[in-house]
C-alpha cells in the first residue's frame, strides 16, 4: 500500500470542507486501488489530502491519486478554486523501522521539536 500526498492550494487560504475526505473517496473508479482518504485542510503550507492506495508500483499509485484528486476538484462545487500543486509519496517511518529491526538494526525517528534531538517520538 502506498500513501500519496496531494498538496493543494486553496483560494484565500480557505480550508477544505468537513466532508472533503468523502468527496475525494467518492471520485475513485474501480481498479484505481483507492482504499482510504484523509484530508487536512489546515495543514501548514496549505491543504493536504492523503490517498492510501494499493498499486503494483509507486508510479501507478501517484497517477491514480492524481486522477482521483483532479476528478474531485472538478466535480464538487465546495472544492471550486482549489488547485493541485503536487503529488508525492509519503515516507512512513514505522515501515522502514520494522524492516531494519527484522535485520537486527534499529533506527528510531528523532523528535526535532524537543530540545533533546535524541529523544524518540
Amino acid at each position: 500500500m502506498y500513501l500519496v500526498h496531494a498538496r493543494l492550494r486553496a483560494p484565500d487560504r480557505t480550508f477544505l470542507p468537513p466532508d472533503a475526505a468523502q468527496l475525494f473517496l467518492g471520485c475513485a473508479l474501480d481498479g484505481e486501488g483507492l482504499e482510504h482518504v484523509s484530508a487536512h485542510g489546515d495543514a501548514e503550507g496549505g491543504p493536504v489530502v492523503g490517498f492510501y492506495l494499493t498499486a503494483p508500483s509507486l508510479a501507478v499509485a501517484e497517477r491514480a491519486a492524481s486522477a482521483v484528486c483532479r476528478r474531485a476538484l472538478l466535480a464538487h462545487p465546495s472544492l471550486a478554486g482549489v488547485d493541485a500543486v503536487s503529488f508525492s509519496a509519503a515516507l512512513v517511518p514505522q515501515h522502514w523501522n520494522a524492516l531494519l529491526r527484522s535485520d537486527g538494526r534499529d533506527m528510531q525517528m528523532q523528535d526535532p521539536s524537543s530540545e533533546n534531538l535524541f529523544h524518540p517520538f
